[in-house]
């Protein structure tokens, strides 16, 4: 309910946004930082509160790898919170913590979905990216193909990271738990606004 039927012959309802969908990608790279950040933490704690004489000429080093720490915890959890993407009446709303996009539905061709392990071969990664993605390899992901990125594929790597952007067509590759319920919906936001330019 709240949203237009896809039948030509009928009087579109109004539309809702959507779900938001938060971003695997970042969930993993929170969790992947977050138990070497908690024993760096606990380490460097311990040892200004023991103070042991060895690292007393050290307490400042270990301060500031304290608050360094502590700050890489929080701002990753932070990332964790605010990326996501959302069907919303203006478009695809795609929200990373440097860089938000806004893609009109009529600038999408399709969507398809294809597993992590497909679209990034795990030969063609450094090793350390195929630690990062070692436990998303079968998960499946919503590749969007669009005549052309908002921005240069080289920007958004930049700002997005590797693997939102497909390597081999023009698009985003879009990482969430429920890929099913997220496709769905966003096919449904890409028919109806067909539907309203067949209208006018």
């Amino acid at each position: 309910m709240g949203k237009w039927i896809s039948d030509p012959y009928s009087k579109p309802k109004e539309l809702k946004p959507g779900k938001r969908q938060p971003l695997l990608l970042y969930q993993r790279f929170n969790e992947q930082v977050f138990w070497p950040c908690i024993l760096i933490f606990a380490i460097c704690a311990g040892l200004l509160v023991w103070n042991p004489a060895p690292f007393r000429p050290f307490r400042l080093h270990l301060g500031l790898m304290l608050v360094g720490t502590g700050l890489i915890l929080v701002l990753t959890f932070v990332f964790r919170l605010t990326a996501y993407v959302q069907c919303r009446l203006d478009g695809l709303r795609v929200q990373t913590p440097f860089q938000r996009l806004t893609i009109p539905y009529e600038e999408i061709r399709q969507t398809r979905p294809n597993q992590i392990y497909h679209v990034f071969p795990p030969d063609a990664q450094r090793w350390t990216q195929r630690h990062f993605l070692d436990p998303l390899w079968g998960k499946t992901a919503v590749v969007i193909e669009m005549a052309e990125l908002p921005r240069g594929a080289g920007w958004l790597r930049l700002w997005m990271g590797k693997f939102m952007i497909c390597p081999d067509t023009v698009g985003l590759v879009v990482l969430v738990r429920d890929w099913m319920a997220f496709r769905s919906e966003l096919d449904e936001f890409i028919t109806t606004q067909r539907h309203i330019q067949m209208r006018q």
